[in-house]
């Protein structure tokens, strides 16, 4: 006996269909375990912010997120006056600085568009490389005045 009648005859259709649904049954499981990981990941994250927020934070540091400058409604389009906007932010992180001191310190005052600002400053060499990744200002006393 072969073909059909070999399957047919030792139960060949009901086990090919028990076979099916098994495989089924197991990815429908295996995907409901991967789709809920995260919750199951995110209890040992509570227990770890639980843990954090008992803790008050250090007194040396400075909690205030008081603006240094206060910005124009109209932000400025010349390089200059836009330089004069940012020369209390130089003041504050010193005469040469790192990029990405300046550029922290321009989002926490809300200055538009930090990147650009800066490729523009390094453009007309208000801006200048000092050392490996140190930065200082070139802000004339003659372009400040204008």
């Amino acid at each position: 006996m072969y073909g059909l009648e070999a399957i047919t005859a030792n139960n060949g259709w009901a086990m090919s269909l028990a076979g099916a649904l098994i495989v089924f049954a197991g990815l429908v499981i295996l995907s409901t375990v991967i789709s809920q990981l995260h919750k199951i990941l995110s209890i040992g994250d509570k227990k770890q912010i639980d843990e954090h927020k008992n803790h008050e934070p250090p007194e040396d540091i400075v909690t205030e997120d008081e603006p240094i400058v206060t910005l124009p409604k109209q932000f400025p389009s010349d390089i200059d006056d836009i330089a004069r906007l940012y020369q209390p932010l130089i003041e504050e992180i010193g005469d040469t600085f790192y990029l990405a001191d300046l550029y922290k310190i321009a989002r926490k005052n809300g200055f538009p568009h930090p990147h650009i600002t800066f490729t523009a400053f390094r453009d007309a060499e208000i801006l200048i490389p000092y050392d490996d990744g140190v930065f200082s200002w070139n802000q004339s006393e003659d372009n400040e005045q204008d």
